[in-house]
């Protein structure tokens, strides 16, 4: 049996959705034209947020295709996460490179030189990924669908209790997983279980963007570690990355040599100035790890997360003691919701006598 559709739901799903799928369509050009590294990090950060909030309302908006939406978005996020990737080394090897002694900078530009190289060789790939997400017709798909929810933004009741209650649910789910990795922060080794926390911290901090709205300003402190969070697991995981990639590389360039030069002399010159660059990166490790480590030893102490939960307690408890309303129960479960358009809602649909409301 379908669930009834929750206008309230699909109003702020629709709105929030909107200034994603906005900002994404918004970089597509300059991903094209491949001159400002910047386009495409904005546009991966909202593919990213798109994805996020699309598990949350793709169903009260668009039934079971959601998923498909799902699918697409995901295959133009990876591939723009490569690239983006890829300019992040270049730009940080770019720096470092800028800063040191001729006796150990011919490692580096190698190094710099076989990066480079790999971005271009992954620009056809980036741009057969945005081809084919233009031609999927997913944009117009979701614009058409999402914009008549869209403009009745200004009716939206933020004190919706089915609204609360899903926004209380994924904040409070998101939030118990980032948890569940506190006994591996005094654990630098654990490369993998850190990797998995970062990931948990980028969807913790987005469930809790998307929401914010509802909370006034009792969001902003957690937001602001969320984001700390983020960057600190980044940049530890980059550090990882480059542990295993340098090896790599150095193996690879010496098997190169060997091949064009018939002797592995030539490669000698470059080796001093990638030890140096890896263990720059080990000991900028070590000095992110430890913020971090005392960031969290802080975070818990001052009862952050337990403040998060009770922000979530103070938002919730008074709504709950108001009358249900009729869309209250489509929030408890949205596994299977009814598509309707405004014109189907009769809790969207105009006054009698005028054009919009």
């Amino acid at each position: 049996m379908k669930n009834k559709a929750n206008p309230n739901l699909q109003i702020y799903g629709a709105t929030t959705m909107m200034t994603h799928l906005s900002a994404l369509v918004q970089e597509m050009d300059g991903v094209r034209l491949a001159k400002d590294i910047e386009a495409v990090h904005r546009m991966r950060v909202a593919s990213r947020r798109l994805r996020a909030t699309l598990p949350l309302f793709g169903q009260q908006l668009a039934g079971k295709r959601h998923l498909v939406w799902i699918k697409t978005v995901r295959g133009i996020t990876r591939a723009l996460g490569k690239a983006r990737d890829s300019d992040v080394q270049i730009e940080h090897v770019s720096k470092f490179l800028e800063s040191m002694q001729p006796p150990n900078r011919s490692g580096v530009r190698r190094l710099l030189l076989r990066l480079r190289q790999q971005r271009l060789a992954l620009q056809p790939k980036v741009m057969k990924e945005l081809n084919k997400f233009e031609k999927s017709g997913l944009v117009t798909e979701m614009a058409q669908k999402l914009a008549p929810f869209d403009i009745y933004h200004d009716r939206l009741d933020e004190n919706d209790p089915g609204l609360l209650k899903l926004a209380d649910r994924a904040i409070r789910t998101q939030l118990e997983e980032f948890l569940g990795f506190d006994g591996i922060v005094d654990q630098p080794e654990r490369v993998e279980e850190l990797h998995a926390m970062r990931i948990s911290a980028k969807h913790l901090r987005y469930t809790l963007e998307t929401f914010a709205p509802l909370f006034e300003d009792n969001l902003k402190i957690h937001l602001k570690a969320m984001r700390s969070a983020q960057d600190m697991l980044g940049a530890i995981h980059d550090c990882d990355v480059w542990a295993i990639y340098i090896p790599q590389f150095m193996d690879e360039e010496r098997q190169r040599t060997i091949k064009y030069f018939g002797t592995v002399r030539p490669f000698k010159r470059l080796v001093s100035g990638l030890n140096v660059y890896q263990d720059a990166r080990r000991s900028e490790r070590d000095t992110v790890y430890a913020t971090f480590r005392e960031s969290w030893r802080s975070w818990k102490s001052e009862g952050l997360w337990d403040n998060l939960a009770a922000a979530l307690d103070a938002r919730l408890t008074p709504v709950l003691s108001l009358p249900p309303t009729p869309a209250e129960d489509a929030a408890e479960e949205i596994t299977d919701p009814v598509e309707t358009t405004p014109s189907e809602n009769p809790d969207l649909r105009p006054a009698a006598g005028s054009d919009s409301f």
